[in-house]
């Protein structure tokens, strides 16, 4: 019984024999390069209270500073000139819907009195109404848009007249957690994180979504927009050209052509029908393009950009 048993020593786990080398552990997690960055190892002059919000201090004041002096110039000029061109096309595309409402209305109320028999007027009003209402209605989408980029504008200029101070509330929260310990010093490290997370948010997320906006439009929308709006802008001097065109014919018809208003009414009502003919599609692709690249990709991007930021700056982050 005082001899080992053969079977259990070759049972024995290999680090356990003598003289047997222990296979060599794999790195911890915290050895990483970013782990050590943010947690302050480097720093090992500084008392270890201090090591880890100093190394924030660090980390987060370098990404201010890139933020502010890098990427914030570059986003901002191209963020603001795109604004400031949408801004001036939305308000172009207005007059030009306006321009159009006026043509429709002026032809709607067009109509020839008569006195054969009883009497009495015939007008082409009311085939116009389906196109007129949807004309208001564009119009009144411009008008929300304009609306929409106006408010991105007045952020963009808070937040760049802002600048550094954004950064304040959370460089300090910081800097307070090396004064205290325990709980205390975690909860304002953590509050600290989130606060430059939010003041990066304010300062960014709305030139960088003009910027991000400005390439999907160029890419996706532009195209479409110049064919609806050409095809807008000479529907109008279509309409403007029959008016002008009716005016002069009846100056050179006989008395009885001139007079008979089933005639007239007709010839006019198919030439303004043939102008009007494709206008509705095109209204509908200005609504579309206005929709996505004033409202839809606004918000779309900067939701994406909210989380994003969340997920970086937020308490359950490292």
């Amino acid at each position: 019984m005082s001899q080992s048993d053969p079977q259990s020593v070759t049972n024995r786990p290999a680090a356990a024999l003598p003289g047997t080398a222990l296979p060599p552990s794999p790195p911890p997690a915290e050895s990483d390069f970013f782990a050590r960055l943010w947690e302050g190892r480097w720093l090992g002059f500084l008392p270890q209270q201090c090591r880890e919000p100093v190394a924030r201090l660090v980390v987060l004041g370098a990404i201010a500073v890139l933020s502010m002096f890098v990427f914030a110039p570059a986003a901002d000029s191209r963020g603001e000139a795109y604004i400031e061109a949408t801004f001036a096309r939305t308000l172009a595309a207005l007059a030009a819907t306006r321009g159009l409402d006026s043509a429709i209305s002026l032809a709607q109320s067009s109509e020839v009195s008569f006195s054969f028999g009883p009497g009495g007027s015939l007008g082409i009003g009311q085939a116009l109404d389906p196109v007129n209402d949807l004309v208001e209605q564009y119009g009144s989408l411009l008008l929300t848009s304009t609306t929409a980029l106006g408010t991105q504008r007045v952020a963009m200029q808070i937040g760049r007249a802002l600048g550094w101070w954004l950064f304040l509330p959370a460089l300090a929260a910081i800097a307070g957690a090396a004064l205290v310990g325990g709980s205390s010093k975690q909860s304002l490290m953590g509050w600290g994180r989130r606060l430059f997370g939010i003041a990066l948010f304010a300062r960014l997320a709305i030139p960088t979504t003009a910027w991000i906006d400005s390439l999907v439009a160029e890419q996706f929308l532009e195209s479409g927009y110049q064919q609806a709006a050409a095809a807008v802008t000479a529907t109008t001097e279509k309409i403007e050209q029959v008016e002008e065109q009716e005016a002069a014919a009846a100056k050179e018809k006989g008395w009885f052509e001139s007079y008979n208003p089933l005639e007239y009414v007709g010839e006019r009502a198919r030439k303004l029908y043939d102008t009007l003919a494709q206008v509705g599609e095109s209204i509908v692709n200005l609504a579309i393009y206005f929709t996505i690249s004033t409202i839809v990709l606004p918000l779309g991007t900067l939701w994406v950009l909210s989380r994003l930021s969340g997920a970086l700056f937020s308490s359950r982050s490292p």
